[in-house]
C-alpha cells in the first residue's frame, strides 16, 4: 500500500548520471521474505527427490566467534531456472472489474502473426519507456485503464513508466506502479534487428519482444521472444517463444504493495484466486539458500540469536545489483508500518530468531571495517554501516505520514517502500535519505544534502522502540522536488521543492503507537556471524580475522549508532532466558513469579545472576537451576 510514484520526476537540477544498473547497497523488499521461501522449499523438495536418504545435515566446528559452513546441503543451489519457454500463461479474471486473478498455463500460442503485424515501436532506447493508448477500456484489479506505459525491459505499466535501470526484482514489481511482467529483465531493444512491436485491435492488444537481447556490455546479449496479450473483459496472456533468460521475474501486480503478494510455481498450477501481486521469480544463478543455512546452522547452536549475520567466500552476491539484504523471520510488534510474521519455523528456530542477513561475499568488502564499500562510494557506507542499515531493517523504513490526496502514498518512503527517501531529512539514518540543510525560503536552490549513513535517527529509535516519542524533533519532507525519492543518498546535492514539516504525532496518526513502547522494548540483540565457505575449502586466517573485525567491533558501533540506546552481542553463546510473564500487570509494591531457563537440562547446577536496570524492582541477586532441570523461578516486586 505504499507508493512513491508522484516522486519519479525526472532529475532537472540535481544533474545526475546514472548507471546503466544502479548499483544499490540493499536488495531488502517487501517480498523479499516470500521469494525466498518460495525458491527454498522449491529446492528443498528437488534436493529430496535426488537424494531420498541422505544422511543428517553436517556441522562443521566453529572458528572462534563464527560459525563455519559449507556449501553443501542446499546452502548453495541454483534455485529457479525458467521453465515457461513455449509455454502460455494465462491470468483469466473472477469478476466483471478483474479484482481476482485466477491462472493457468497452456502450450505454445506464440502469435507469430500478431507480432509480424505489429506496429514498431520506434525509437525506444535500452531502460526506456513509452505511454502508448489502449483500442479499449482495459479492467486490472478493479481499476480500469485507457493507457499503457510500454516498458523496454520485458513489461507494461499502468499510470506511470518504469524507465529504472536498478535490480529487476519482485520488489519492485510490487511496490512500483500497476504492473504486467511477461519477463521483467534487463533488456536491450537498440540491439534488437526486430525490437518491439504493437498490434492494436478492437478485441485484444498484443506486445511483441521479437528478439530482443538482454543486455551486454559487449556483443549482443541472448535473444528473447515472447509476447503478452491483453482482452477487453481483463484476460491477460503471456506467450513464449523463444525465451533463456538467467534472471526474471514473471506475475501481474496492482502495485503500490497493495494486499499480500502470492510467489507461486505457474507450470504447478493452483486453484486459488488471487486478489494482489501473483508472481514467480526465476534465477539460473547460484545463490544462497537462507533458509536452509539457518537450519544448518541451528544443528549445533542453540536457538538464542535475534539475527544470522550471514557471508560467504564464494563469490556469490546476496542478489543481483545488491550488496546485501535482510529478511525478517518474526515480528510481533505494532506501530512502525511493517506487517506481523513468523517464519521461524521454516528456518529451524522454534522462538528465537527474527532476522536473517544475507551480506554476500566477504570479498565484496575492505579489510578495514571503516573503509569505503566501492559499490556505496556515493553514500560513504562502509562495512560496519552497510551491517548497521540491514539490521536495522527489522524495523525500518517502513513508517510515513499520508497524503490528503493519495491515501495510499508513503512520501517518507524511497527505494522499494523500504528505505527513507532521499527528499527526507533522515538525520542521515543508516537506512537512507539524507541529512537535509534548508538554505531558506529566498534561495535558490533551497535545500543541500549534507550528510548521510550517520547513525539511527530519534524517528529510528522512536519505530525500533529505543526512545519515546517526545524525544523525537520535528524534521520535514521536500515535495514537488526537481528530484526522485528512489535514489541512493548523497551529500552535496542541491534542488528545490516545497517543504513539509513533520512531527511524531503525525506519523503515529497513520501508524499506530509503538508497541511495545520503549518501557518494555526489546534494546539487547544478539547476532550470531556465519561464513559459508567450498566444500573441503577452509578459510583462510585472514579472512578469518577480516570478519571477526567487522563482528567484533559491531558491538561498540550498534551502541553508537543507537545513541547508547541499544546494545548488540555477537558472540557465540548458549541460551538463556528470562521471562517475567505477566508481570506486566503487576502493580507497585505487588509481587509476581519470573523465570530462568535454558534450552536442555544442566549436568550440574548453574547459578545465574540477576540484575535489575533501574532499582525499581526487586529481585534477588541469583537464582539457581538445579542439576537435571532446565529451569527455575523466583519472586520479584
Amino acid at each position: 500500500m505504499k507508493s512513491f510514484a508522484r516522486y519519479l520526476a525526472p532529475l532537472l537540477s540535481l544533474s545526475l548520471c546514472q548507471a546503466r544498473q544502479d548499483p544499490t547497497v540493499c536488495g531488502t523488499q517487501a517480498d523479499r521474505a516470500q521469494v525466498e521461501l518460495h525458491l527454498h522449499r522449491k529446492m528443498a523438495r528437488s534436493l529430496k527427490k535426488r537424494s531420498p536418504q541422505a544422511a543428517a545435515l553436517a556441522a562443521l566446528p566453529d572458528s572462534g566467534q563464527i560459525a563455519i559452513m559449507d556449501d553443501t546441503d542446499g546452502v548453495v543451489a541454483r534455485r529457479n531456472v525458467f521453465n515457461l519457454n513455449q509455454k502460455t500463461v494465462r491470468f483469466l479474471p473472477s469478476t466483471a472489474t478483474a479484482a481476482r486473478y485466477r491462472t493457468e498455463v497452456a502450450g505454445d500460442t506464440y502469435d507469430t502473426a500478431a507480432a509480424a503485424s505489429g506496429a514498431p515501436v520506434n525509437g525506444i532506447g535500452d531502460d526506456d519507456t513509452r505511454e502508448l493508448d489502449l483500442p479499449f477500456a482495459f479492467p486490472f484489479f478493479g481499476a480500469q485503464y485507457r493507457k499503457i506505459s510500454l516498458n523496454s525491459d520485458g513489461n507494461l505499466t499502468f499510470a506511470l513508466g518504469d524507465a529504472g535501470s536498478g535490480e529487476r526484482s519482485l520488489g519492485r514489481v510490487t511496490a512500483g506502479p500497476a504492473r504486467l511482467a511477461p519477463l521483467f529483465d534487463d533488456l536491450d531493444p537498440t540491439r534488437a534487428s526486430q525490437g518491439i512491436r504493437v498490434l492494436s485491435e478492437p478485441g485484444r492488444y498484443v506486445v511483441s519482444w521479437v528478439e530482443v537481447p538482454e543486455y551486454s556490455d559487449l556483443g549482443t546479449g541472448p535473444l528473447q521472444t515472447f509476447q503478452a496479450r491483453l482482452f477487453p473483459d481483463g484476460r491477460i496472456e503471456f506467450a513464449y517463444s523463444n525465451v533463456s533468460a538467467a534472471e526474471a521475474v514473471v506475475g501481474i501486480a496492482p502495485g503500490r504493495l497493495r494486499g499480500a503478494t502470492s510467489v507461486v510455481d505457474f507450470v504447478t498450477g493452483s486453484t486459488q484466486e488471487f486478489t494482489a501481486a501473483i508472481a514467480e521469480r526465476f534465477t539460473a544463478t547460484d545463490e544462497v539458500d537462507i533458509y536452509s543455512a539457518a537450519q544448518k546452522f541451528f544443528i549445533n547452536h542453540e536457538d538464542s540469536y535475534d539475527y544470522l549475520v550471514i557471508y560467504n567466500m564464494l563469490g556469490i552476491p546476496a542478489s543481483s545489483g545488491a550488496v546485501a539484504y535482510e529478511v525478517t523471520i518474526r515480528n510481533n510488534r505494532d506501530g512502525y508500518g511493517d506487517g506481523k510474521v513468523d517464519l521461524g519455523f521454516e528456518a529451524g528456530s522454534n522462538r528465537r530468531l527474527q532476522a536473517i542477513l544475507n551480506m554476500g561475499p566477504l570479498s565484496q568488502y575492505p579489510i578495514d571495517p571503516n573503509a569505503i564499500v566501492q559499490a556505496r562510494s556515493t553514500s560513504r557506507d562502509t562495512p560496519l554501516t552497510v551491517l548497521g542499515h540491514e539490521a536495522g531493517h527489522l524495523f525500518l523504513a517502513f513508517a510515513s505520514v499520508r497524503e490528503p490526496a493519495d491515501a495510499e502514498a508513503r512520501p517518507m518512503l524511497g527505494r522499494a517502500l523500504v528505505h527513507w527517501s532521499f527528499l527526507f531529512n533522515s538525520e542521515a539514518s543508516l537506512l537512507e535519505g539524507n541529512r537535509i540543510r534548508d538554505n531558506g525560503p529566498a534561495a535558490s536552490p533551497r535545500f543541500t544534502t549534507t550528510a548521510t549513513v550517520e547513525g539511527y535517527s530519534l524517528l529510528d529509535q522512536y519505530l525500533m522502540g529505543f526512545i519515546p516519542q517526545q524525544n523525537v524533533l520535528p524534521t520535514f519532507l521536500v515535495q514537488t522536488p526537481t528530484g526522485t525519492a528512489a535514489r541512493a543518498p548523497q551529500t552535496g546535492v542541491s534542488f528545490n521543492g516545497t517543504r513539509r514539516d513533520i512531527l511524531i504525532d503525525e506519523i503515529i496518526q497513520a501508524e499506530g503507537r509503538r508497541i511495545p513502547d520503549y518501557t518494555v522494548s526489546q534494546r539487547h540483540f544478539r547476532l550470531g556471524f556465519v561464513l559459508v565457505t567450498k566444500n573441503g575449502a577452509a578459510p583462510t586466517a585472514e579472512q578469518l580475522q577480516q570478519l571477526d573485525a567487522y563482528r567484533s567491533q559491531f558491538e561498540s558501533f550498534y551502541n553508537r549508532v543507537s545513541s547508547q540506546n541499544a546494545t548488540a552481542d555477537t558472540s557465540l553463546k548458549k541460551s538463556l532466558r528470562v521471562s517475567t510473564f505477566p508481570a506486566a500487570g503487576v502493580v507497585a509494591g505487588g509481587t509476581a513469579t519470573g523465570t530462568v531457563a535454558v534450552e536442555t537440562a544442566v549436568a550440574a547446577p548453574l547459578t545465574v545472576l540477576l540484575a535489575s536496570q533501574n532499582g525499581r524492582v526487586g529481585i534477588p541477586a541469583a537464582v539457581t537451576i538445579p542439576a537435571g532441570a532446565a529451569s527455575a523461578s523466583f519472586q520479584f516486586s
